[in-house]
């Protein structure tokens, strides 16, 4: 049977159909045309209009105007002399009719030979509408305007046209419409250069993020380059969030190998140390006669490697416990209460070192809301580093205290402190201070026990300076009898 062997590492490929440049190009290049086909309708339509409106408008004031002049020419013999006409008609910009009221006939036609269809329409509207009306009526057929208005002389009732050719708007129209086609098409040139630019830099900056990502898989974090890319932008935010993406996995990732060295070291110590007790105890309960003394050293350091291997254990459970997020309790704790009980666990080993442990502000209470179990965890870390790193015939100082705010609970030892550049280290997971890092131990219970301050709303902080360290934990305080249901 044949077995298909696989990539160790093989990747799905990624078909890119219609890019981000293309459809960036399209999008702009849509906006564009739409924007200017809808800038076009608002803007051409009316113009024309405007210009037909005040075409009919200057042709009904020259009308009205005129009026008066051609009414005062004096008939000669009954008859209106043509030169007086033509005259005045000279002032008119366009074809000049004159017509009795009847519109049975001409009396005065600057092109005679041209079409009377329009105007006679127009005159007979005209006459049955008298002197009367408030402005010249009009009529439009194509690009010819007629304007007419009836009118009075001394002995004639006369009705007054003037036809005019309206195809200069027609004219402005088009050229308003050149040169709007022409600017609308330097402007969709400009957005589409303006595009590719935009979008090649874009595209280029996420080529280089994706290249950055695809090598997570390749090799180790540490030899992950990525662009330097400062841009005010969002993808200059993106940058910059996996800039600290990678960081965090750099930084985990050396935990994790950290983790793995200190936990390999610090679990086959105490197991090689154990076992081995056990098996020279083996050998004095065996001999003949028992060396009873050699045999209690033996199982005392076979307890003390027992207890070390529990502490690994527990600060290993409370780690994987935080990660897994499991909700805690929230009762009323008091504070000075809980002190005593932690400090009576670590008596033997206080009296073992010659270390004092006292608890100050016990007398009064100091009532606090979080869960039990897991502030006890947290006394008891700040205890077991400050007997650890306690000088022998020294004191170690648990003070309790509250206002109206806070309860706070501080553990203080006579050990060297803590150097500056170090408070922040200390709190992280597998991280330890220089001096401490040739001792047993994961590094965790700090940083466990802040987390687990975060979780219950409080905080754990270093406070004061060298020489000494003093922790302080610090949450939020309640009233005393407020727990009393």
């Amino acid at each position: 049977m044949l077995a298909t062997v696989l990539p160790r590492h093989s990747k799905p490929s990624i078909r890119i159909g219609f890019g981000l440049r293309p459809r960036l190009l399209g999008a702009l290049a849509l906006t564009s045309v739409v924007t200017l086909s809808v800038a076009a309708l608002a803007l051409l339509p009316p113009l024309k209009s405007r210009l037909r409106s005040d075409a009919i408008s200057r042709a009904q004031t020259a009308v009205e105007v005129a009026k008066s002049g051609f009414g005062s020419i004096l008939p000669v013999k009954g008859v209106i002399p043509q030169q007086a006409l033509a005259e005045h008609a000279r002032l008119l910009h366009g074809r000049v009719i004159i017509w009795t009221r009847s519109v049975d006939r001409r009396v005065y036609d600057t092109e005679p030979a041209a079409s009377l269809a329009l105007a006679r329409a127009l005159a007979r509207r005209a006459a049955k509408a008298g002197t009367n009306r408030a402005q010249p009526p009009e009529l439009i057929r194509g690009d010819l305007l007629v304007v007419g208005a009836a009118y009075n002389d001394h002995h004639h009732r006369l009705l007054l046209e003037v036809v005019t050719h309206l195809d200069y708007v027609e004219s402005a129209t088009d050229v308003v419409s050149v040169a709007f086609l022409e600017a609308a098409a330097a402007g969709l040139a400009v957005a589409l250069l303006l595009g590719v630019v935009l979008s090649s830099r874009l595209v280029r900056r996420l080529r280089l993020l994706r290249d950055a990502t695809s090598g997570l898989d390749d090799g180790s974090l540490t030899d992950l380059a990525l662009s330097n890319d400062v841009a005010r932008d969002e993808i200059g935010e993106l940058a910059g969030a996996f800039g600290q993406m990678r960081d965090r996995l750099r930084r985990q990732e050396d935990a994790r190998r950290a983790f793995v060295a200190t936990a390999s070291h610090e679990l086959r110590t105490p197991l090689t140390s154990l076992d081995g007790m056990l098996e020279l105890l083996a050998d004095d309960l065996e001999s003949d006669p028992v060396d009873l003394e050699d045999a209690r050293q033996r199982v005392a350091r076979a307890k003390e490697q027992s207890r070390r291997l529990s502490s690994l254990a527990s600060d290993l459970l409370d780690l994987s416990r935080l990660d897994a997020s499991l909700e805690l309790r929230s009762e009323a704790v008091e504070l000075g209460e809980l002190a005593r009980a932690v400090i009576a666990e670590f008596e033997l080993r206080a009296l073992d070192r010659a270390i004092e442990v006292v608890v100050e502000g016990a007398e009064a209470q100091h009532w606090t809301e979080g869960d039990p179990a897991g502030l006890a965890r947290i006394v008891r870390i700040l205890l077991d580093n400050a007997l650890r790193i306690a000088p022998a015939h020294s004191t170690v100082t648990v003070t309790v205290a509250s206002d109206e705010r806070f309860a706070s609970l501080e553990v203080a030892d006579g050990g060297p402190g803590v150097p500056r550049d170090e408070i922040q280290l200390i709190f992280e997971r597998f991280q330890r201070g220089r001096a401490h890092r040739g001792e047993a131990g994961f590094g965790l219970g700090l940083a466990i026990g802040r987390e687990l301050a975060e979780r219950m709303d409080g905080a754990l902080e270093l406070v004061g300076e060298p020489p000494g360290a003093r922790f302080r934990l610090r949450l939020a305080a309640v009233p005393v009898g407020a727990h009393v249901e």
